[in-house]
Order: C-alpha cells, then structure tokens, then sequence
C-alpha cells in the first residue's frame, strides 16, 4: 500500500515537471523564433529605405538632366501615332466586385472563426 502510494506520487511529480520542463522549452523556441522575424522586419525596413532613396533619386528632375546631358541623350515628344492608349478590361472590374460580394458573405460568419484553427503560412523559410 505504501509503494502504490509513494509510485502515485512520484508519477504525479514527474508529470508536473515534464509539463513544466515543456513550458519552459516552448518559451525559449518562441523567443528565438520572435528574434529571428524581428531581424527579419528590421533588414525589411531598412531595405525599404534604401529603395525609398534609389527612387525619390531616380525621379530627382536634375539627376535625370545630368544623366542624360552625360550620356548625349535627346528626348523629344512622342508623335500621335507612337502612343497607344488601352482600356481597363470590365473582367478585372467584375472579379472585384465578386471578390467584395463573397467577402461581404463571409463576413456574417465571421463570429465563427475561433471555432476552427487558422493554417500556418507554407512556404515560409527561415535562414
């Protein structure tokens, strides 16, 4: 009676700290995975600067005159029969409206989401 009572008790114990040692090692694998994406936003931002700056440099009215007084480039207004103009197809328009009437739908039964678990992004790979 006295060993099924302490081999209780020694599983009890065991579980709790198996449950606890699992806690502790999810926390530090979110932890390392939370670093990782916020090294990720942080070259994302600056990349998004830099290409930012290689814009408003390129699109710089005076920049774009040295570059092509350099290069001996002369630009001149296209004739009437050099420009094509062309029209926004109404099959682009109707998907989206399609795509706003179903997300409208969808939206009614929105109350429901917590009910089944949201997919991971697939494709997604960390260096």
């Amino acid at each position: 009676m006295r060993l099924l009572k302490f081999l209780t008790v020694l599983s009890i114990v065991t579980m709790a700290a198996l449950i606890y040692v699992h806690g502790q090692v999810e926390l530090v694998k979110l932890s390392y995975a939370i670093e990782i994406k916020e090294k990720k936003l942080k070259d994302m931002l600056d990349r998004k600067e830099r290409l930012g700056y290689n814009i408003d440099s390129l699109e710089n009215p005076s920049r774009l005159e040295s570059f092509l007084l350099a290069h001996k480039i002369d630009i001149v207004f296209p004739g009437r029969r050099q420009v094509v103009r062309v029209a926004k197809s109404t099959a682009h328009r109707e998907d989206h409206l399609k795509k706003a009437l179903f997300e409208k739908k969808a939206g009614i039964f929105s109350i429901f989401e917590f009910l089944s678990p949201r997919a991971e992004a697939e494709g997604f790979k960390e260096k």
